[in-house]
């Protein structure tokens, strides 16, 4: 008896140290071929919270991870930065169809990836701080101007382990971090 009580006692605490996240919405353009998708530029994310500078890091490290799954060719941000001094004039999250064939065509891709950081706090929880960022991006093909992939996210530094000491496991980089990897998990493996 005493040994089934620890074995459901340690399948819960298995079960529980799994938990802490939800999982991204995504779309997924059912029709759309992303083997067409080999050029792509990453227009600055739209920064929505208190948190100055997290715009521009959320779109630093959503390059990087980008780059690392090896799954495009990247344009550098100089050359984004450059197209959309000459072409938009508004906020980046808010292209018109026109201003994204444009790009499209200026920067020679097939895919703009746009996006926004709703979310990026860090707040006391017990003993610790817990750090939390929400953000959703999209890729937009540039012939039409249709967004064929969409995800939003939001991830934490609440663990398991962390709810039951007291601790944050992780800054609000990494949280950050992981929150764009996972968003670009839905579309790149």
């Amino acid at each position: 008896m005493r040994t089934i009580a620890i074995i459901i006692l340690a399948a819960a605490v298995a079960q529980l140290a799994g938990c802490g996240g939800t999982s991204p919405t995504t779309f997924i353009h059912p029709e759309y071929n992303f083997a067409y998708v080999e050029r792509v530029a990453v227009i600055p994310m739209e920064n929505l919270t208190n948190d100055q500078g997290a715009g521009a890091r959320v779109t630093r490290f959503f390059v990087n991870e980008l780059l690392a799954t090896e799954a495009f060719a990247v344009v550098e941000p100089g050359e984004v930065a450059r197209a959309l001094a000459a072409i938009a004039e508004v906020r980046t999250a808010e292209l018109t169809r026109e201003q994204v064939l444009r790009l499209g065509e200026e920067l020679k891709v097939q895919g703009l990836f746009l996006g926004s950081l709703t979310e990026s706090t860090s707040a006391r929880s017990g003993g610790g701080t817990v750090n939390h960022v929400t953000m959703s991006a999209r890729l937009v093909e540039t012939d039409t101007g249709e967004t064929v992939w969409a995800a939003t996210h939001t991830a934490d530094s609440k663990g398991f382990w962390s709810t039951l000491f007291g601790t944050a496991d992780r800054s609000l980089s990494e949280v950050m971090r992981e929150c764009v990897h996972e968003c670009l998990h839905t579309l790149v493996n």
